[in-house]
């Protein structure tokens, strides 16, 4: 299974809540419409940024140009590609897309999960972007991260009630995702379910294990391009 996800903006004479209204009462709607685009999606969910959350679990930056996560399964990125020619896409869905997305500023990333928690997705969602630090292949980064950043967490990441599921979303290798040695893409797009944020947020006031998870990311990140994303899900398509 493959996973892309698109970090997109609004286009600028469009209001957040105009921009989500869209997505949500015309566009989603729209790809609905045409079976032949939907029979190769698994699952599809938009994820819209909660309005005056932070990062209280590691105080990164927020990804605050982001209007929108989208986030599409497919069986492979050959299915989405194929999925993506479609005449009836090309026709109906490819036009709209510029209606309300900055498509300039939108980033696809073709992904798989690493499991680290498992469990199910929930409505609320903290996602963290990163980027390897340059002395690290993608593929040596994402060994180390799937390793070093959960051991940092330590037990509580296995028993804490606010976490309901944990995923790596893995950047495809060089040969399936070559657009992805840009650095304006990630490597890995962190992927937290949770119950309630301020549990979550929890994680940040345990001062030894946020030295950790610092000397870590100050080892494998390329330094400040962490970002946090803090989202509401709707599963708009299926």
């Amino acid at each position: 299974m493959m996973k892309m996800m698109i970090l997109a903006p609004r286009r600028a004479e469009l209001t957040h809540a105009d921009f989500r209204r869209y997505v949500t009462e015309v566009h989603g709607p729209l790809v609905r419409s045409v079976p032949e685009v939907v029979a190769d999606i698994r699952h599809y969910h938009y994820n819209f940024p909660i309005a005056g959350a932070a990062d209280q679990a590691f105080r990164h930056l927020l990804a605050s140009e982001l209007d929108i996560v989208t986030q599409g399964w497919f069986d492979s990125r050959e299915a989405q590609l194929r999925n993506m020619r479609e005449p009836r896409y090309l026709e109906i869905i490819r036009p709209d897309e510029g209606r309300f997305a900055n498509e300039a500023g939108a980033l696809m990333h073709y992904t798989h999960e690493q499991v680290i928690r498992e469990g199910s997705p929930t409505q609320l969602k903290v996602f963290y972007f990163r980027r390897r630090h340059p002395k690290l292949t993608r593929a040596a980064f994402q060994s180390a991260w799937a390793e070093a950043f959960p051991a940092a967490l330590g037990v509580e990441l296995g028993s804490t009630p606010h976490i309901a599921r944990y995923v790596q979303n893995q950047v495809l290798a060089q040969s399936e995702h070559p657009d992805g040695e840009s650095p304006s893409y990630y490597d890995v797009l962190d992927e937290f379910c949770v119950h309630d944020l301020a549990g979550f947020g929890g994680f940040g006031s345990d001062v030894s294990r946020y030295a950790q998870v610092q000397a870590i990311e100050r080892e494998l990140l390329d330094g400040a391009r962490t970002r946090a994303f803090i989202a509401e899900t709707v599963y708009n398509i299926r």
